[in-house]
């Protein structure tokens, strides 16, 4: 995916995590830009399986950075140089389960990396169910993207 360029340490990070079979996807609207919806974002949102696994950390610092686990209202977070990016996910509203979301994520190759991103439709009723003012304002874009992927795909 030329469109959807990772920094060299969110490389690293996202490398690591799959050789340490980490179970992730990324959701949000990270994940409607990968699936071509014309969106801007200024974070990756990552949702784990289970987010205080120590792989996670372990992945974090084979890529050069670091895994904090989170305190009182802190969720938990990626640290370093290049890592400003990674917003880690513990409440996806209006989803299933992680593992029947991950069951129907799309698997995409970025920056020749194999990750798991929630599919278009996911990604809408998820910002439909926040319905914090800037997930509703990201609904008529995905709604777009939606009506044009079905306008391009063969009727039956």
């Amino acid at each position: 995916m030329e469109d959807f360029a990772l920094a060299p340490a969110e490389q690293a990070l996202f490398r690591a995590l799959v050789a340490r079979r980490v179970r992730f996807m990324i959701i949000g609207l990270g994940a409607a830009l990968v699936e071509g919806a014309a969106v801007a974002t200024q974070d990756i949102d990552l949702w784990f399986e289970r987010a205080m696994d120590p792989e996670v950390a372990n992945a974090a610092r084979d890529a050069g950075g670091f895994f904090v686990s989170g305190f009182g209202m802190q969720p938990p977070a990626f640290g370093g140089e290049g890592f400003e990016r990674l917003d880690i996910v513990l409440t996806a509203n209006g989803l299933r389960a992680f593992s029947e979301e991950l069951e129907h994520a799309n698997e995409r190759e970025i920056d020749g990396i194999s990750i798991c991103v929630l599919g278009l439709e996911r990604v809408l009723a998820s910002k439909r169910a926040a319905g914090r003012p800037k997930d509703l304002a990201a609904i008529p874009a995905l709604e777009a993207a939606l009506a044009a992927r079905a306008a391009r795909s063969p009727q039956r």
